[in-house]
């Protein structure tokens, strides 16, 4: 019975996950073909599809390796996040929008930008490579939630292995890359700055989540201290 139970509670957070991701997607979509004014955009197209083939494997892998982080990850405002990240969440998220919109909005509809085919072509190959290296992150860290908080509940302690112990924000490293990647394969320049300037944001919103472990989790401090890099080794 108690089998029956989690193989039916893993089925019913698949058809969750699945559900978000498509509902993400659907909402990326029409703010991205919105900026370009019209859905006669095959770079755009091309782009969506890469991005689905890229991230449902890798959310299916995850869901079979670690369940319990895709419902952290799910989780929208649990207890405990500080209200720094309760205001960067949401503005984030728009950030992001406005980043979509801005692709469209400059290489299709005025056709301001323009990429080279070549860079274009790899960052095509770049961008899957930079969804999986994010999952490769994700099941080196059990603990990684989308907003900062103490997963008290799930013995949150300080992970050092794989790739946190060349940097200490390894999976905010992932997604810029993935991002400027997207931002290349659209062939927007504009969002390339917007890339830049989310960014930055994250990097703000590092310093502050750094910040709030370093007093709430144990051995957090001696790990910055070990692990001197927080995004790229050698510069920052």
């Amino acid at each position: 019975m108690h089998r029956l139970d989690k193989v039916l509670g893993r089925h019913a957070l698949a058809v969750k996950i699945g559900a978000a991701l498509g509902f993400e997607l659907l909402i990326f979509a029409g703010v991205l073909f919105y900026g370009a004014g019209t859905d006669d955009w095959t770079g755009g197209w091309f782009f969506l599809g890469l991005v689905t083939i890229s991230i449902f494997p890798a959310a299916y892998a995850l869901l079979r390796h670690d369940p319990k982080l895709i419902e952290a990850r799910l989780s929208l405002a649990p207890r405990g996040q500080p209200l720094s990240d309760r205001i960067f969440v949401p503005f984030h998220s728009a950030m992001i929008l406005l980043w979509a919109a801005s692709a469209g909005y400059d290489a299709v509809r005025h056709g301001w930008s323009h990429v080279p085919f070549d860079l274009r072509a790899a960052a095509a190959l770049c961008l899957p490579l930079c969804v999986w290296m994010g999952y490769m992150t994700m099941r080196q860290n059990p603990f990684l939630a989308t907003t900062v908080c103490l997963q008290t509940d799930r013995g949150h302690r300080v992970v050092d292995n794989g790739a946190y112990a060349i940097v200490r924000h390894p999976f905010y490293t992932v997604t810029i890359a993935c991002q400027l990647s997207a931002s290349l394969l659209l062939g927007s320049w504009l969002s390339v700055a917007l890339t830049l300037i989310i960014a930055a944001m994250l990097a703000l919103r590092l310093v502050h989540e750094e910040r709030f472990l370093e007093e709430n989790l144990a051995g957090y401090a001696s790990y910055k201290a070990r692990t001197v890099w927080r995004l790229v080794p050698g510069l920052w």
